[in-house]
C-alpha cells in the first residue's frame, strides 16, 4: 500500500510522510517530536519505522524537530549539502546522512526520488517529487516562483502539495514590516493564492488529479480565500481537480495512491 499523508503545514511547522511497502519517508520535520510521533501512532506507525527523513530546506518551520527526533530514529537523513551546512552542527553525532545537489536524482529503498532547486531564501533548498506512475507525489513548498525546469519535474505528479500561502492584498495592508512584506512577495518568499491558482490550472491540463494547498499564513491568508480562488480559477478554465487544504497544525486524511 502506498500512501501520502499531511502531519502539519504552515508557519508554523512542517511535516508530512509518505509511505511505500518498507519505505516510510517522513518529509521535513518542523514540529517536535512528540507530535510527530503522535501523528504517526494515528497512521499506526512511530518514529522507529521512519527509513529515511527527506528535508527541503533548513529554515525551522522545517527543521527544528531533527536535533532530537533523530535520536529516537535509526532512519536516514537526506538532504542537500548547503542544508546540511546550515544544520549539521545541531544534530546528533554518527547520524546516517544522504546528501544531494538540487536536480539530482536518487531510490530511497524502491522509491524513485527526483529532486528540483527553488528559489526559496535558504541555500540549497529544494522540492520533490517522490515515486512514479499512480503513486508520484510533488511536494512543492516554500517555492518562491514556479519556473518551467520545476514544472516539467512535477508535470503528470498524481498529487501535488502547492504552497497557497499568502493573498496578495492581506500581505500589502498588514503589519508586517516593508522588509519583510517584501520577502514573503518576492521570488525568494512564497506563491500567493493567484500565482498557485494558474500553477494549479497548468498541472491539471498535464495530469494532476489531485491538489493539496499547504503551508497557508495564519496572517495573510484565510483557508476559504485560498481555497475558493484556486476552485474559481479551475472552473473558468474548465478544468476538474480535486482540491483540498492541508490542515495548519493537525494530520490530514492519509490519501492512498
Amino acid at each position: 500500500m502506498t500512501y501520502f499523508c499531511t502531519l502539519a503545514s504552515g508557519s508554523e511547522g512542517n511535516c508530512y510522510i509518505y509511505v511505500n511497502g518498507r519505505q516510510r519517508i517522513l518529509i521535513d520535520a518542523g514540529k517536535n517530536t512528540r507530535y510527530i510521533n503522535d501523528c504517526l501512532r494515528q497512521l499506526a506507525l512511530s518514529v522507529s519505522d521512519l527509513t529515511h527523513i527527506l528535508i527541503t530546506h533548513s529554515h525551522a518551520d522545517h527543521v527544528s524537530a531533527l536535533p532530537v527526533l533523530l535520536k529516537h530514529t535509526r532512519a536516514a537523513l537526506v538532504c542537500s549539502s548547503e542544508t546540511f551546512s546550515a544544520i549539521g552542527r545541531k544534530l546528533p553525532f554518527g547520524v546516517p546522512v544522504q546528501l544531494f545537489e538540487p536536480g539530482e536524482g536518487f531510490w530511497l529503498g524502491q522509491v524513485p526520488v527526483k529532486t528540483f532547486a527553488t528559489s526559496h531564501d535558504a541555500p540549497g533548498s529544494c522540492g520533490f517529487v517522490l515515486g512514479q506512475g499512480s503513486e508520484q507525489v510533488a511536494v512543492c513548498t516554500d517555492l518562491g516562483t514556479m519556473s518551467g525546469e520545476i514544472f516539467e519535474t512535477i508535470r503528470g505528479s498524481r498529487l501535488v502539495l502547492l504552497e497557497s500561502n499568502h493573498d496578495a492584498e492581506m500581505v500589502k495592508n498588514g503589519p508586517y514590516p516593508y522588509p519583510l512584506k517584501m520577502r514573503i512577495l518576492s521570488d525568494e518568499g512564497h506563491l500567493s493564492n493567484k500565482f498557485a491558482a494558474k500553477v494549479a490550472v497548468r498541472l491539471g491540463e498535464s495530469g494532476t488529479k489531485k491538489l493539496l494547498l499547504a503551508h497557508l499564513s495564519a496572517e495573510n491568508n484565510e483557508p476559504r480565500l485560498a481555497l475558493d480562488t484556486v476552485c474559481g480559477t479551475l472552473a473558468e478554465a474548465g478544468v476538474e481537480m480535486d482540491v483540498e487544504l492541508a490542515p495548519r497544525s493537525m494530520p490530514g486524511e492519509p490519501i492512498l495512491l
